[in-house]
């Protein structure tokens, strides 16, 4: 008898566990929304700013989703100018030395620790 509440004390407890990595599974994609959100904020700001530098005196009476894309093309043009092969293999090597220090636990660790805060600051919200 003692083996039986024995065993089922630990399942209880496994039972427990699971719901509390759910919790955080579910926070930690909240806080992966509410990241994603705030990026795709920037980056549609960004581009609107751009479209109005280029539609410079007409972009008070352009509509946004032309001022989206606008800039989306001026970003663009910008970007492409500064590829060549040189600056490329120079960032292959940039990238190579930064995953070549990388600590990926503790740095997956991080994240899913700051998602989940930013997921619980929202389920607050």
């Amino acid at each position: 008898m003692g083996e039986l509440k024995q065993l089922s004390e630990q399942q209880q407890g496994l039972v427990e566990r699971v719901k509390e990595i759910g919790q955080q599974v579910y926070l930690a994609n909240l806080g992966l929304v509410t990241r994603a959100e705030e990026e795709g904020r920037k980056q549609y700001d960004r581009l609107v700013a751009a479209g109005a530098e280029v539609r410079a005196d007409k972009a008070a009476e352009t509509p946004k989703a032309l001022l989206v894309a606008a800039g989306l093309v001026q970003i663009l043009k910008t970007e492409a100018e500064k590829l060549s092969a040189d600056s490329l293999k120079a960032q292959i090597e940039t990238a190579k030395q930064k995953l070549t220090g990388l600590n990926l636990k503790e740095e997956g660790q991080k994240l899913f620790d700051e998602l989940v805060a930013v997921g619980e600051k929202r389920k607050a919200a």
